[in-house]
């Protein structure tokens, strides 16, 4: 069960979520990207898959912080795009790539590109910001102890933004894994362009809050799916393993719901991905997940 600490922390969470102007805030300049085309460039940085469709390498730098984007244009149809972001770890981008990418036969059925992205150079200040965390566990203060994490993914929100509007995308789909999830949900309250919100086992479940800041028109239009894996046992700093958040996601989308007595699309699932056991190396996105995102759309 949830202790009362983690309730005092959901209370408060609309305090210091409701960041001044977030629409409008500016991460960082963004310098000029270089792009690259090479194959045997951009698959090195994946892992060693055969993609066969065009794809190119674009990295930007935000003062000093280098986010790497890979595209790759799975036809020409006007259909959305997706923008994957995995946890702050070339690990975890990997990872998430690789489940991605093996269905990209499925994904081009609903979208016309997919844009993955690495952001490892963040990871200085994900430790910094886990580190002051950690320090004030034990203080009642909630602000004091998630606030560095908070300002942190906004301000990677906000870059990103600034990125997919330089990019002139329209209709974006976001999907998020564990630490990319509070990124993107910062993201979707940034700009009417976004359409789908799409979270794999995701942590911090007072995040999806935020979306109450959205009208019912953008809550209405947005297409949202939520997947955990039944043996994730990945343990967050509270105490709650990763497959026992789906119940606060689900109870909180059901509340945003009722009260502001609106429909919304949204799709919640538990997936078994066969392994025997609860264990840290199942804390990643379910490839069923993508099955289900295409079938909702």
């Amino acid at each position: 069960m949830y202790s009362d600490n983690y309730y005092k922390y959901v209370k408060y969470k609309t305090k210091y979520l409701k960041l001044k102007n977030i629409k409008n805030q500016v991460g960082g300049a963004i310098e000029t990207p270089s792009i690259t085309n090479d194959k045997s460039t951009i698959l090195a940085f994946l892992s060693p898959l055969v993609i066969p469709f065009t794809m190119d390498k674009i990295t930007y730098d935000v003062n000093g912080y280098i986010i790497h984007i890979i595209k790759i244009i799975l036809n020409q149809d006007d259909k959305p795009v997706l923008f994957a972001l995995a946890g702050i770890s070339h690990k975890s981008f990997v990872g998430t790539s690789t489940v991605i990418l093996s269905k990209l036969n499925l994904l081009k059925e609903k979208f016309k590109e997919i844009y993955l992205v690495e952001y490892d150079s963040y990871k200085p200040m994900q430790n910094i910001a886990c580190e002051i965390r950690n320090k004030n566990k034990k203080s009642k203060n909630i602000d004091k102890i998630y606030k560095p994490e908070l300002d942190m993914n906004d301000n990677i929100a906000n870059n990103l933004n600034e990125i997919i509007l330089q990019l002139n995308l329209t209709n974006v789909h976001l999907l998020g894994k564990c630490n990319g999830a509070w990124v993107v949900t910062l993201l979707l309250l940034k700009n009417n362009i976004y359409k789908g919100l799409y979270l794999a086992v995701p942590g911090i479940p007072f995040n999806v809050d935020i979306l109450n800041q959205l009208s019912n028109n953008r809550l209405e239009e947005i297409n949202f799916v939520f997947g955990w894996i039944q043996q994730d046992a990945y343990e967050f700093d509270w105490g709650n393993k990763s497959f026992e958040e789906k119940p606060v996601y689900d109870k909180t989308m059901k509340k945003i719901k009722k009260e502001k007595g609106i429909d919304i699309k949204y799709k919640t699932e538990m997936y078994d991905n066969g392994k025997s056991k609860k264990d840290n190396d199942s804390h990643e996105i379910s490839p069923l997940m993508i099955n289900d995102i295409i079938s909702t759309l």
